[in-house]
């Protein structure tokens, strides 16, 4: 296989020493690393391939931490509605009706049109038939933790049905596809019975499977679990032995001091995010304190369903200043909510020994954002840029894997005009029955 070069740009490498180089050069081999300097005189090897990158900030491939691609047809359906009002009367309906593998797939793809074009190179999932999301995934060439939905609530009595004897089946379905890692993801600590749960943890722990949960979300699912156990949620899941496995944790808005430091302790992945959190009324993650105590963060996005769209940089602007609203400014700086992106969000969803830093022998997911823009011009700090001014709409090439997803704006991968016109005749199907 022929080099691919990325040339010109300036790269932010992410790599423990924080490396930026001018005029940099990228060459990928075999969908990895093979080589990265700086080298103002570059000139493109004679049956090499190159993407020009001046005129914009190189980066690894963007990380969403929380996400439920099957809902992205739901977006804008249903708004400005309390977290479980939401659920209850227009979500679980709208899934008993609709959830099935054809909605998920397209759904899936959509999202996948959507992460592309802003940015995101891997993100970590939630939902029904996910065997159908990973095609999707794997047709627009992403990368991800495709996470099957268990729970006992919601009203898909047919698809929660013998869940772990479903997800044996599962992981030969998905052994196709390698860029998608199997997850398995119980709802909530409400969402799953005390005799599942067990059944879970046991489960993901004698196959080394990820497991995705909502944790914290709200205020009153802490109240009620302290007056039911007498414990939090989140020292609940350490009596059961959760925290021993590999686990994302989505919101933990709703924390007690306590939580944060089980959390810390064992080092959980969590999936800050803000956007999601405000449009449902919940709270503020603490993510400051988290990160203290030695939690590994990351920015979602959550569904299109409660956000509504899933730039994720809009994300991690959103998100920083929250932070900074809620211990102070400088308390989170620009430089760490970008790591929260990249190289900390990639070890958060399980992907951080091979992607998240542009560094030799990882796998090439690289980002050029451009900055040839008036709303980057002038540009000082590069880390400020990104999160306080860019937006995934600035977002010119994406490679994952050394594949060209996004080249000059256009995806490679998938056909946008077809999937747009698909999206419309989904809509009009979904607002005659909600």
């Amino acid at each position: 296989m022929k080099s691919l070069f990325l040339h010109g740009g300036t790269c932010l490498t992410m790599n423990a020493q924080g490396d930026l180089l001018e005029n940099s050069v990228i060459e990928v081999r075999d969908g990895k690393i093979f080589s990265i300097k700086s080298d103002p005189d570059f000139i493109l090897p004679q049956g090499a391939e190159g993407i020009d990158t001046r005129d914009c900030l190189v980066t690894p491939g963007f990380v969403n931490a929380h996400t439920h691609t099957g809902m992205t047809l739901f977006r804008g359906i249903a708004d400005e509605l309390p977290l479980r009002q939401w659920l209850e009367t227009k979500i679980f309906p709208l899934e008993a009706k609709w959830g099935k593998p054809d909605l998920v797939y397209f759904a899936t793809l959509l999202a996948c049109a959507e992460m592309i074009k802003s940015g995101t190179t891997c993100f970590n999932d939630m939902y029904y038939c996910e065997e159908d999301a990973a095609r999707a995934v794997h047709e627009a060439g992403l990368r991800a933790n495709c996470g099957q939905a268990v729970t006992e609530i919601g009203g898909l009595d047919e698809l929660n049905k013998n869940p772990l004897d479903k997800f044996d089946e599962y992981l030969k379905v998905i052994s196709n596809y390698p860029l998608v890692r199997p997850a398995l993801a119980p709802h909530s600590i409400y969402g799953v019975s005390d005799k599942m749960w067990q059944k879970l943890v046991e489960y993901s722990r004698s196959r080394n499977i990820l497991i995705h949960v909502h944790v914290a979300e709200t205020q009153s699912e802490e109240d009620h679990y302290q007056k039911k156990l007498g414990i939090s949620p989140t020292e609940y899941f350490e009596r059961i032995g959760l925290w021993e496995n590999e686990v994302v944790a989505a919101h933990c808005t709703c924390v007690t001091e306590k939580g944060i430091e089980i959390l810390g302790k064992y080092k959980v992945g969590i999936a800050y995010n803000p956007e999601s959190n405000l449009k449902l009324g919940t709270k503020i993650c603490p993510v400051v304190d988290l990160r203290k105590m030695g939690a590994r963060l990351a920015f979602g996005t959550d569904g299109v369903a409660s956000n509504n769209n899933l730039d994720i940089l809009q994300e991690a602007s959103t998100g920083a200043k929250l932070q900074s609203y809620r211990y102070g400014v400088g308390a989170f700086t620009a430089e760490e909510a970008f790591r929260l992106l990249t190289s900390e969000g990639a070890h958060a969803v399980g992907w951080g020994k091979v992607v998240g830093s542009l560094e030799v022998g990882k796998e090439a997911d690289v980002v050029a954002v451009d900055v040839k823009k008036p709303h980057a011009a002038p540009l000082y700090q590069p880390y400020s840029h990104l999160i306080y001014s860019a937006s995934g709409a600035d977002v010119k090439h994406v490679v994952v894997r050394g594949r060209l997803l996004l080249k000059d704006y256009r995806l490679q991968t998938l056909d946008e005009e077809q999937i747009l016109r698909d999206a419309r005749l989904w809509g009009e199907k979904l607002a005659k029955s909600s």
